[in-house]
């Protein structure tokens, strides 16, 4: 019988084994996964006292607990399934969002819903910087930084796209601008723990969209990150069926999905 205990702590004091992990994602995770997994309650794992690894915990979208990561150290990966179905019972876990590119946590969380006889659904496109296929519309002349006073506004028109992220040191805000007028906004987000990677994000007013402005936005931002020495990643909900062509057009490169597997 397997001497399993849990303990809650932080990401600083399990920095050896949270930067494996980030080494074996391979750099393809976008912001939305990244802050699933660093913004959850993070938690060891350890076989007869021994520290074999760390798995991640936030409130799920079914009233239930959702696991964001699940990582042990390969030696270990013996025992995966029986630690999963610990951390599944002592922690009421209903289900767990999983990257393609995390290939061990997809695995077994795949075998444990094939047991249960559930399901999964696909949740989001992890995207990857190429070349763009073609050129910007609107060029780096008419890309703005935002200042902190239009936040507000931006804020609003955006609907709350970036909401929480304002005043963040880890976030830069732009504006799109013809003659003035404000046509869309970007944004560029570090990663927790990834020093080389960078999310970019885009929203276009409604009155300006098919004119380019969101492809305009994400090909001159990932120009500015790459400028900087960073690479920039981005992300897209499935059933958003606008924004997967203009990530396309820009450069990006579906590299990984994201499913949601449910254990119920």
């Amino acid at each position: 019988m397997l001497h399993i205990n849990f303990a809650k702590t932080n990401w600083h004091i399990i920095s050896d084994q949270r930067d494996g992990y980030l080494m074996e994602l391979g750099g393809k995770s976008d912001g939305f996964h990244n802050s699933m997994i660093f913004e959850a309650d993070p938690y060891t794992a350890e076989l007869d006292g021994e520290l074999i690894g760390f798995f991640s915990l936030m409130d799920g979208w079914d009233g239930g607990k959702m696991l964001t990561s699940f990582y042990l150290t390969k030696v270990n990966r013996r025992y995966s399934t029986e630690i999963l179905d610990h951390i599944i019972w002592k922690f009421h876990v209903t289900a767990a969002l999983v990257a393609s590119n995390d290939c061990h946590f997809v695995a077994i969380a795949f075998e444990k819903m094939h047991a249960l006889g559930t399901t999964f659904e696909m949740q989001a496109y992890n995207h990857i910087y190429g070349k763009p296929k073609r050129q910007a519309e609107f060029g780096r002349n008419m890309i703005f930084e935002v200042n902190p006073e239009e936040y507000n506004i931006m804020n609003t028109l955006t609907e709350k796209q970036w909401d929480g992220c304002y005043g963040n040191p880890h976030y830069s805000f732009y504006a799109i601008r013809e003659n003035g007028k404000t046509l869309g906004y970007g944004a560029i987000g570090r990663l927790h723990y990834d020093e080389k990677r960078v999310d970019i994000g885009n929203y276009t007013l409604s009155q300006h969209r098919r004119k380019g402005v969101g492809r305009s936005i994400l090909i001159n931002l990932a120009e500015i990150a790459i400028e900087q020495g960073l690479t920039p990643v981005a992300g897209c909900w499935v059933k958003n069926m606008e924004s997967i062509p203009t990530l396309a057009s820009s450069g990006f490169i579906p590299e990984n999905r994201l499913f949601y597997v449910k254990f119920i």
